[in-house]
């Protein structure tokens, strides 16, 4: 634990999560970063879901801030509901970005043939959810899909443009302007450069390719794409390394709830 702590105060624990790692227990109480914060330090409440402020996916590495005190827990929601909270992530991602920094302004969906996972939200796409909500029974599935698109926006800037596994890749900046389900992971699949090790949004992963959209859009829309073949050689040596998801929330930035001292924290990217 002591490796993971990046700071932490009477109110406060800001720590840097491993890949691979659950961020939260969950409804199963399965093991996760926010349970060995809790049995390490404790907190107010005596309960670890009063710890919660925000949450990484299992595959995503980085900064993860939670809460000590009932107070501290509030002020730290209304910050990043407000969007008061500053946050950067590094990803390593297949292909070559031709630009050099831009947006992703694309809305997101669960993806009605694969939930849970999401993908870019379209005409079509939002009529085959109808059409599998009408023949489905299971009122947990029904409720997942029949939350409507959300507006999702990210800005990338390269850092650096690189090679892995003798394949060309790009280290881009990422930040969240909205803060959506994997919406980094599929807003760069989407823009046809999925990131490096991905086992959903990538290649041949468990959710649709390409944010969903299907190959020849991403053709006409994106030529100088990763193409298939490249992401099939990356995924050759994502296997041989035994490589986790190339996603990393780097920078956090933020008020302290209690003193309103402004605070940065900064975890170098791990790939």
């Amino acid at each position: 634990i002591e490796n993971c702590i990046i700071y932490h105060d009477e109110y406060i624990i800001v720590a840097n999560k491993p890949s691979g790692v659950l961020c939260v227990p969950g409804v199963h109480d399965n093991d996760s970063l926010a349970n060995v914060v809790f049995d390490h330090f404790g907190s107010e409440s005596n309960r670890v879901d009063q710890m919660i402020v925000h949450r990484l996916d299992m595959h995503t590495s980085g900064l993860v801030v939670f809460a000590r005190t009932e107070v501290a827990l509030k002020h730290l929601h209304t910050a990043f509901r407000d969007r008061d909270v500053r946050k950067q992530y590094e990803a390593l991602v297949c292909g070559t970005l031709i630009s050099n920094f831009g947006d992703v302004n694309l809305p997101l969906q669960r993806d009605p043939n694969f939930a849970p996972f999401m993908r870019v939200a379209t005409a079509a796409s939002q009529e085959e959810s109808d059409r599998i909500i009408a023949a489905l029974e299971h009122q947990g599935y029904k409720k997942m899909l029949r939350k409507p698109p959300k507006e999702s926006l990210t800005t990338f800037q390269v850092v650096g443009r690189e090679n892995y596994g003798g394949q060309s890749c790009t280290r881009v900046r990422l930040v969240p302007v909205t803060g959506r389900t994997h919406q980094l992971r599929v807003h760069c699949a989407a823009i046809g450069h999925p990131i490096i090790a991905d086992p959903a949004y990538g290649y041949m992963g468990e959710a649709a390719s390409n944010g969903g959209f299907p190959e020849d859009v991403m053709d006409k829309v994106y030529p100088r794409r990763a193409d298939i073949e490249l992401q099939r050689l990356v995924d050759e040596q994502v296997q041989l390394d035994e490589k986790k998801l190339c996603l990393h929330a780097k920078l956090l930035c933020f008020s302290h709830p209690i003193t309103g001292a402004p605070l940065t924290f900064e975890a170098p990217s791990p790939f």
